[in-house]
C-alpha cells in the first residue's frame, strides 16, 4: 500500500512530464542543471528515492561563505538552505571554492554523487551521521568516515573572521545550530546529491 507522500509524488511526477524538477524550488535557489541531475538520480532509485519526502542537494560550485546545501520538501517544492563546509583535499589553496572531488582513501576530499543519510552515532565531533555512497565513484564514503557533523570552523564567528568556512576531511560540516535544524528536517534514509 502506497503511503500518502508516495501517492502525491506519483501524481506530481505524472503531471510534471519530462522535467520533474520544474515544480520543485519555486524560489529558484538551486541551479536548474544541478537540480535536474539530482532529481534524475533520485528517480533512478525508484520508491527508495522519494520515500522520506525530502531530497538534499549540495552545490559545491558555490563559495563556502554561501548557503549551498538545500533541503527540498518533495511535497510542497519548498527549499531550506544551509551553509556547509567541504573537504581540504578538494580545496588545496583554501580559497573557499571546491576544485575537485575524490573518493580515494586519504585524499581528504569531498565525494561527488548520490549518498544516503544514514544512522546517528557519537564521534570525535559529537553528534554525527554516517553517509552511504550509492554511486560507483563514492562507494568508499562509509569506509572513509565521510559523515555529517558540526565543527567550530563552520560557525558564524569563524566565517565572519575568515570570510570562508574551514575545511573538513571530506565530510559535510555544519554549524552546531544548523546541524540541529538540518536533522529536524531530514529523516534517516534521505538521499543527498552532491555536485558542482
Amino acid at each position: 500500500m502506497l503511503r500518502r507522500v508516495d501517492l502525491f509524488l506519483l501524481a506530481f511526477f505524472s503531471l510534471a512530464g519530462g522535467s520533474h524538477a520544474q515544480s520543485l524550488d519555486p524560489a529558484g535557489l538551486i541551479r536548474p542543471v544541478l537540480l535536474e541531475r539530482a532529481v534524475e538520480a533520485m528517480e533512478a532509485r525508484g520508491h527508495d528515492g522519494h520515500a522520506t519526502g525530502k531530497l538534499v542537494v549540495v552545490d559545491y560550485s558555490l563559495h563556502s561563505s554561501q548557503e549551498r546545501l538545500f533541503v527540498i520538501d518533495l511535497g510542497s517544492g519548498a527549499v531550506t538552505a544551509f551553509r556547509a563546509a567541504h573537504g581540504r583535499g578538494s580545496d588545496a589553496d583554501h580559497n573557499g571554492y571546491l576544485d575537485s572531488f575524490s573518493s580515494v582513501p586519504g585524499s581528504q576530499a569531498s565525494p561527488e554523487g548520490l549518498l544516503r543519510f544514514a544512522e546517528e552515532y557519537t564521534g570525535k565531533h559529537g553528534q554525527s551521521f554516517r553517509l552511504d555512497g550509492l554511486d560507483e565513484g563514492n562507494r568508499t564514503s562509509r569506509a572513509r568516515a565521510i559523515v555529517i557533523h558540526a565543527a567550530s570552523y563552520a560557525e558564524p564567528a569563524f566565517l565572519k573572521q575568515h570570510g570562508k568556512m574551514g575545511r573538513s576531511n571530506g565530510c559535510i560540516v555544519f554549524s552546531k545550530s544548523d546541524l540541529a535544524r538540518f536533522i529536524e528536517e531530514v529523516p534517516e534514509g534521505t538521499l543527498i546529491f552532491v555536485g558542482a
